[in-house]
């Protein structure tokens, strides 16, 4: 059904779930994972309080470990994963990685880490369901949606 199936992730609950419906769609057919976390340049501290460059990084190491999470769990379900840390407004990096990658779905959680965010910058989730060149599986705590399929 599919080859490649991008995982975007940022360590969040919901993520977690959409990491074990990827992994679910991916162990019987042999489909290789591509885990993508993207770090939000826009949001990061500029003062004199907190160092820039030490926010980049702390987003950075957290975005390592959400991939590494992806993976980690793609090992244990014998699943070839490939991952990626990326900067930039999300939406677009995603839609970039799916087309780099090959995609031939993407699966997210439905909501991330932070809702102010969402309010702030538009939703993720909302920019790829309607963008996505290919299917896009949303997927929550206890409830999923796809578009396309």
């Amino acid at each position: 059904m599919y080859d490649t199936i991008l995982v975007a992730t940022d360590g969040s609950e919901d993520s977690a779930a959409a990491t074990d419906h990827a992994m679910a769609l991916a162990a019987p057919t042999g489909a290789r994972v591509h885990a993508v976390a993207v770090v939000e340049t826009r949001t990061a501290y500029d003062n004199a309080i907190v160092d820039p460059d030490e926010v980049r990084e702390n987003l950075r190491a957290d975005a390592r470990e959400a991939v590494d999470a992806v993976a980690r769990v793609a090992e244990s379900a014998g699943v070839d994963c490939e991952t990626t840390v990326d900067e930039g407004p999300p939406p677009e990096r995603l839609l970039e990685q799916v087309e780099e990658s090959g995609a031939d779905v993407v699966v997210l959680g439905a909501t991330g880490r932070s809702g102010f965010k969402r309010l702030v910058l538009g939703s993720t989730t909302e920019q790829l369901l309607s963008q996505s060149p290919v299917p896009v599986v949303v997927v929550g705590r206890g409830n999923e949606s796809s578009r396309g399929a």
